[in-house]
């Protein structure tokens, strides 16, 4: 099978093959004194944070451990630029995607079998892995049991409480224009707009005092568990880890859906690369989480990644000065 030869290149790679960078002053000396490699950690594959506690892979046959990150670009940095880790593949958002392959971070799939192209999505650097989804969760021991919408978000003299929300552009300007107002189908149209740049803003200015902002899934638990927010933006598979009795229900309305993909880091050697592709094409875990959610027609917004790999590096600059204005 696909992780037998996985397993074997990889421990010949960084395995067995480490012995040989020992120096050899006379064979017989090494013959006697041949020190012991350790083995390498087995290979794994990497998906975000609080996905094996949500149950939210779809998993065919794939032999792999699977371990958790943050989903941050620089964690993948420090993983796929210094020397080789037993990160073989990694799941992540589209956008970020983007970025990671244009940085050289993850690499462009090589061919495999009769020198055809694998299947990519958006990106050369990267296979479909599934969706992930962004929603509002509130407390229902503080706030009651009626769903409230992003309008209720912003609603503080109705609901008073702290709010969190993600410290990154990206969802966070597309939650303001939902809670302003905008339909689903519209919110890039108008986010497009410099005018809608600056109507999503203002809406933050109304919220800015309220918010605790969260920057990895950790962080959303943590507000969750410590109730240091009466209402949340937050990845649905993080409140599989919330302890009891924390008591966190979602709105499925007007949730966001995120695109993913799997992607190879940098310093995967070949033949693993070809090996791990092969794997990513055939057997790779789908990351679904709203088999039991319910999805009102129109009222979900798909994350568009086109709109965030132009703007994201202005909007984030926007964003940043919002958020520190200079003194």
């Amino acid at each position: 099978m696909a992780h037998g030869w996985l397993q074997n290149t990889w421990h010949n790679l960084f395995g067995a093959n480490a012995a040989s960078r020992h120096s050899h002053h006379g064979t017989h000396h090494v013959q006697h004194h041949k020190p012991k490699t350790p083995a390498p950690p087995p290979p794994v594959f990497v998906v975000p944070t609080g996905t094996i506690a949500a149950n939210a892979l779809s998993m065919p046959d794939q032999p792999f451990a699977l371990h958790e990150w943050d989903g941050s670009l620089i964690t993948l940095r420090e993983h796929a630029l210094g020397a080789p880790t037993n990160w073989v593949a990694v799941l992540m958002d589209n956008t970020s995607l983007h970025f990671a392959c244009r940085d050289g971070l993850v690499q462009m799939l090589p061919t495999i079998g009769d020198n055809t192209s694998l299947p990519a999505g958006t990106s050369p650097c990267g296979l479909p892995g599934g969706q992930s989804s962004l929603v509002l969760a509130w407390d229902r021991s503080r706030v009651g049991d009626p769903a409230p919408d992003w309008s209720d978000f912003w609603d503080v003299a109705r609901h008073p409480g702290k709010r969190s929300l993600r410290l990154d552009p990206r969802s966070t300007l597309e939650i303001a224009l939902l809670a302003d107002g905008v339909a689903p189908a519209d919110v890039y149209s108008v986010l497009s707009t410099e005018a809608g740049v600056d109507r999503a803003f203002r809406k933050l200015d109304q919220l800015r005092p309220y918010i605790v902002w969260w920057r990895t899934p950790e962080d959303a638990t943590r507000i969750m568990s410590s109730g240091a927010a009466l209402m949340i933006g937050t990845p649905i598979d993080e409140l599989a880890a919330l302890p009891k009795p924390v008591n966190f229900a979602v709105q499925w309305r007007q949730s966001l859906r995120q695109n993913l993909s799997w992607a190879i880091p940098h310093n995967v050697p070949n033949p693993s690369a070809e090996h791990v592709a092969i794997v990513l094409r055939d057997q790779a875990p789908r990351h679904e989480d709203t088999q039991d959610g319910p999805l009102p027609d129109g009222s979900i917004l798909t994350i568009n990644d086109n709109f965030w790999a132009t703007h994201l590096e202005s909007l984030q600059k926007r964003f940043q000065d919002w958020f520190s204005p200079p003194p």
